[in-house]
């Protein structure tokens, strides 16, 4: 099933170039725009927004370490490229592909801030969503790198939310921090 859903999608890469354009930009660029909503948050100088922003990038970066460091070297599973003849539209190195490094990051984030607010996690959950149709589309990733992904995000991102409140000291110490630069330095919002 894993194959034939990923034969489905990319069947239609290299049909239409504005079509394939848009996927690429979606497959790469995606977790960008995610990124700047975070800063966003954090740039509005709420403490309530600079932990949620610290919570999410907390998440992203435990998702991916026991992502690329214990799972994919444990399942080694092959790209679609590297075992099949099939329309790869981005360049990829041809390491393992369980689970995707982009959509691990793009829905760790969406999570950890679903979990805190509602409306605009689900947001980024589409734009998550969309990073990983789109990795697929582009050939470098199978449906089940996708879900691997999604369930890491999802498991990771709530162990640290339930955590929330026991590790304030490190948010807190990083707040400080920038509202002290901040108060040197001129140039960057203040809260």
């Amino acid at each position: 099933m894993n194959e034939t859903l990923f034969h489905f999608l990319n069947q239609f890469a290299g049909r239409f170039d504005s079509i394939d354009d848009l996927m690429a930009f979606c497959a790469q660029d995606i977790v960008w725009i995610q990124l700047l909503v975070m800063a966003g948050l954090w740039f509005t100088g709420k403490a309530t927004n600079q932990k949620l922003v610290f919570y999410a990038g907390l998440s992203a970066a435990v998702a991916l370490l026991i992502g690329s460091m214990v799972i994919s070297p444990a399942v080694n599973h092959p790209r679609p490229f590297v075992v099949h003849d099939i329309h790869q539209l981005i360049p990829h190195a041809p390491d393992a592909s369980f689970p995707s490094d982009h959509a691990t990051l793009a829905f760790s984030l969406a999570f950890s801030v679903y979990f805190v607010r509602r409306k605009l996690g689900a947001a980024l959950l589409g734009l998550a969503l969309l990073t990983g149709i789109a990795r697929v589309y582009v050939g470098v990733h199978y449906p089940g790198d996708i879900l691997g992904a999604i369930a890491l995000s999802w498991l990771v991102s709530y162990a640290v939310s339930r955590t929330n409140g026991r590790w304030d000291a490190l948010p807190d110490g990083l707040i400080k921090a920038y509202r002290s630069l901040t108060a040197k330095l001129k140039f960057l919002p203040r809260p």
